[in-house]
């Protein structure tokens, strides 16, 4: 089978693409390697847009634990490892956040003890990209205030992604820790991250709560607890939350181990005194006796929160009677090792039964409980609700969806509360892949679309989110069940009767009017993108369920009822757009499985001539989802055309893609011109060069340069084709100059390494001169310039010279330009044998060493002696 995949490296079949992951998930691990080499001539042109991205990842985990560890660890970078380089200077990945989110997990179980390795450069390259870890400043302990738990405020987008970073190494670490705590914490301490520190004051906290530990292993990490916290650089604020769960973890074994805690805390804040009299000198016409109070005020106000986060019990008695006196002067923190984000006046909802309490009781005992128990409303402070119970319900359903089974019918016996709990838990068992009672499941949901909005059940609870006062957001939460139980890629497979009664229901009692006039109303004020709008409120994701039901394919029973209820919401004013957004995920679905259906509906959708916003959102909703492929151009070209028109106004339907509406139509005309697809003279093409801005222009190109600098290889005739379309655009420019915005990111062209320098030495020349702004753009190509110099000195020499009189003195181009390319630049073209060459290297070096570059010329003759070499320059 693997040698007739192998076979297929050519195809731009889609299904093919996917296929090579799904078998290459599920079969041995030493057959799934040697796919190796058809993936890494894929990765120009992608893994295929119809590939599952559970199936990439399933495919690295079933390499890693299988064994093949080096062709694992290859893919799992491919897909996981944040991108040190993108167009918008964000970090990426192969895959999308979500994906990414869901997929790390499996990832980190596969790698298994060494996944430590193989996270930590992950973090620490995604908190570099982000901007959070400089060689100037590092802000990466505030991403995370407490190491334990994620602040909520974190828990999508790329901050999605930094959080499961973090998890990830902290649980990875936690267990290393117990074995090598020395090496373990060494790695996180010297990561250059202040939340390296945290983790691991957290992860040696976690093993020392272990109980299982022998004399030999707990010496061992009270030693590494001693060498962490009593470091200098332990005394930042950030680390605070951690060091006081250690302090506890440390007192719990040998309580003697603190005694140095008082002499770290007199040390004081890491801070110098000076620093901190400037920070607190506001007014500076203040007497020094008050400087002295308020520095003073600041230092004890920064031993209480440390001392209250060692906790009373840990310290020893004069520490307690410090402790004392500094609660009786602010006040006792009732929540020391509480994010300060979280302290607040009021609290969440909490249950009077635990998840693990439930987990114990037979379903009968437990409906009965849930039943009977009710809440009484009349105490202060933090106090249970139905809420709070059925998020454990919630919980304990995702891990085991079986624990209501055999219980009959829940709607009367459960109030809506818990039949919204009960709907969520078994949505999220099903996302991880678990059977449910499928009848069951089919039986609440039928009962729930059916009943009244209206509730039989008294509200109970002193706040308005302690429990649900009618049935309108348990119908919302069983139509977003249906959605995600009636999807053709649904694992496990529902079975085929379970699946048609599935399809009944979101076709009958899922079509609510009031589902519809919640949404016109409720989506006005809710600032969301037509995408998200659609997945968020419960007419639309009727509707993508509706679209999902006809990806099974003419064949099914419901096809055809299905369909005509889609067209009648279809049909619908939709101002907020969210069907058009949703028809616009699914073209691609659409086409393959009903093209005769859709074909004659795309002008009305997707616009001819003048877009519509519905029509607008349809286009760039539908490219912001889709790769490129030359039938999906095809299809939407008018609509292109009419969307380039528009200019900055056209409407995106997904505000969270990584490019513009106009941008993603440039990535679409420049695949299919280098992939030979159309000429530059296609009309989109034509208009796309002519009709955008420079700006829109520039950045399409630099992002495929982009793609081009993370592909592993590139097809020649591909790489030629896009060398030749750089080449009509220098020519644009030099033809009309204020267009020269458009050669900003060519920048990419040198750093891809897929041209020769012969080719790009010229150009970056002349696209500087052209475009000084690109001096200034965070390139970083020193190496590369350095590198070319081995073979064109004059070229490289020209290059750098066209650079540096473009830059910006305090840029970080330029001194990145200083560290890895002037000297060894300099020095290959007074070496090449070439006096005209080398009057002008020394020259440009005296320039530079006028300007204040002093220890130039040493540096250069460094290099021309031999005592520092390419490596050294370059590396530096």
């Amino acid at each position: 089978m693997v040698d007739a995949l192998l076979q297929m490296g050519e195809t731009k079949n889609s299904w093919v693409r996917r296929a090579v992951f799904t078998i290459g998930a599920v079969i041995p691990a030493d057959q799934a390697a040697r796919l190796k080499p058809l993936l890494k001539f894929w990765l120009v042109s992608g893994f295929g847009w119809r590939t599952d991205p559970r199936e990439m990842a399933a495919l690295a985990a079933n390499l890693l634990s299988g064994g093949e560890v080096e062709v694992g660890r290859w893919l799992a970078n491919v897909l996981f490892r944040p991108q040190a380089d993108t167009p918008e200077g964000a970090p990426a990945a192969a895959l999308d956040d979500f994906w990414y989110v869901d997929g790390l997990p499996k990832i980190v179980d596969a790698l298994g003890t060494d996944g430590l390795s193989v996270l930590l450069p992950w973090l620490i390259e995604y908190e570099r990209v982000h901007g959070n870890l400089t060689d100037t400043y590092d802000m990466t302990a505030w991403t995370r205030e407490s190491v334990r738990a994620a602040n909520p405020d974190h828990i999508s987008g790329h901050r999605g992604v930094e959080q499961a970073l973090i998890d990830a190494v902290r649980d990875l670490a936690a267990v290393a820790v117990a074995r090598r705590p020395q090496e373990v914490t060494a790695a996180l301490c010297s990561s250059g991250m202040a939340l390296g520190r945290k983790l691991a004051l957290f992860a040696v906290a976690k093993a020392l709560e272990a109980p299982e530990l022998n004399t030999e292993e707990v010496d061992a990490l009270l030693a590494t607890a001693g060498g962490l916290m009593w470091d200098a650089d332990t005394r930042n604020d950030a680390c605070r939350i951690e060091f006081g769960e250690l302090a506890r973890a440390v007192a719990n074994r040998s309580p003697e181990a603190l005694e140095p805690l008082e002499g770290f805390l007199a040390a004081g804040p890491r801070v110098e005194l000076d620093e901190l009299r400037e920070r607190l000198n506001r007014d500076p016409e203040a007497e020094p006796e008050t400087l002295d109070d308020r520095v003073a005020d600041y230092v004890d106000r920064w031993k209480h929160r440390w001392l209250a986060a060692v906790g009373r019990q840990a310290l020893r008695p004069g520490l307690r009677e410090a402790l004392d006196e500094l609660d009786s002067r602010f006040g006792v923190i009732d929540n020391p090792l509480a994010p300060t984000s979280k302290i607040t006046t009021w609290v969440g909802p909490t249950s009077p039964m635990s998840q693990d309490e439930m987990s114990v009781m037979s379903p009968n005992e437990l409906v009965a409980h849930l039943e009977s128990w009710h809440d009484g409303g009349d105490r202060f402070g933090p106090a249970p609700s139905h809420e709070g119970q059925g998020r454990e319900l919630t919980g304990l359903l995702t891990t085991n969806p079986l624990a209501l089974s055999g219980e009959g019918a829940l709607l009367g016996r459960l109030r809506p509360t818990y039949v919204s709990a009960a709907l969520r838990g078994w949505d999220g068992a099903l996302r991880a892949g678990l059977n449910l009672n499928w009848g069951e499941v089919a039986a609440v949901i039928r009962d729930v679309l059916n009943h009244s909005d209206e509730s039989e059940f008294p509200v109970e609870g002193r706040r308005d989110w302690d429990d649900e006062a009618d049935y309108r957001h348990a119908k919302h939460v069983a139509v977003d069940l249906l959605e995600s139980l009636v999807g053709a890629k649904v694992k496990p497979e529902v079975p085929e009767p379970y699946l048609t009664a599935y399809a009944d229901l979101l076709i009958g009692p899922a079509n609510d009017e009031a589902a519809w006039e919640e949404y016109i109303e409720g989506s006005k004020e809710s600032g969301m993108d037509p995408l998200n709008l659609s997945i968020n409120w419960r007419w639309p994701v009727r509707t993508r369920g509706l679209l999902k039901l006809l990806s099974h394919g003419k064949g099914a029973p419901w096809y055809e009822r299905a369909r005509e209820a889609l067209e009648r919401e279809l049909q619908r004013d939709d101002p907020p757009a969210a069907s058009a957004a949703a028809v616009g995920e699914s073209l691609g679905r659409l086409l393959n499985v009903d093209p005769e259906w859709i074909d004659p509906r795309i002008p009305a959708i997707f616009g001819e001539t003048e877009l519509t916003r519905s029509q607008q959102v349809a286009l760039t909703t539908a490219m912001a989802v889709h790769y490129y492929h030359p039938e999906l151009y095809k299809v939407l070209s008018q609509s292109m055309l009419a969307a380039i028109a528009l200019g900055d106004a056209l409407e995106p339907g997904w505000s969270s893609s990584t490019s513009g509406p106009l941008e993603r139509i440039g990535d679409w005309v420049i695949e299919g011109v280098i992939r030979g697809d159309f000429s530059i003279d296609d009309p989109v093409a034509a208009s796309f060069f002519v009709n955008t801005s420079p700006d829109v222009r520039g950045r399409a190109l630099g992002h495929v340069a982009w793609r081009f600098f993370h592909a592993d290889s590139v097809d020649p005739e591909i790489r030629d084709r896009f060398a030749e379309l750089w080449d009509t655009r220098f020519q644009h420019v030099r033809r009309s100059p204020a267009d020269a915005q458009e050669l900003s990111k060519f920048y990419w062209a040198v750093k891809c390494g897929k041209f020769p320098p012969a080719w790009w030495l010229p150009r970056l020349k002349e696209a500087v001169e052209l475009e000084p702004h690109l001096a200034r753009e965070r390139y970083m190509i020193g190496k590369d310039l350095a590198m070319a110099s081995e073979s064109d000195p004059a070229g490289a020499l020209d290059a750098l010279r066209a650079l540096i009189a473009a830059r910006s003195d305090a840029t970080m181009p330029a001194l990145e330009l200083t560290r890895n390319a002037v000297p060894l630049i300099i020095a290959r073209a007074m070496a090449a044998g070439d006096e005209r060459l080398k009057s002008e290297a020394t020259a440009f070096m005296n320039a530079l060493g006028e300007q204040g570059y002093v220890a130039l010329e040493a540096e250069v003759h460094a290099v021309l002696e031999g005592r520092i070499g390419q490596t050294e320059v370059s590396d530096a």
